[in-house]
């Protein structure tokens, strides 16, 4: 099951709209790049919304952990900055 099918079930079952932000996201030929994701398999970028729900799982921990790694080394040389001061 897609993102897609998922928010469309959901929105059957809830019986509440799509949120507009997210629908205009998910129906576009052209969605904005916090949408998009790189796709090592294909070689390109696609719509996060054609992504099955466990890759799009695996995909944000892992952008969760390059974040976190990313923000713990800066704040390291922060830290050796300020150490140095």
């Amino acid at each position: 099951m897609t993102l897609r099918e998922y928010v469309q079930m959901e929105k059957l079952i809830h019986g509440r709209e799509i949120p507009a932000d997210i629908l205009y996201q998910m129906t576009s030929d052209n969605p904005d790049n916090e949408y998009m994701y790189y796709s090592e398999s294909k070689g390109s970028l696609i719509s996060i919304f054609d992504m099955q729900i466990h890759h799009f799982i695996r995909a944000y921990a892992i952008q969760n952990k390059t974040d976190n790694n990313s923000l713990q080394e800066k704040l390291s040389e922060i830290k050796k900055v300020l150490e140095v001061a």
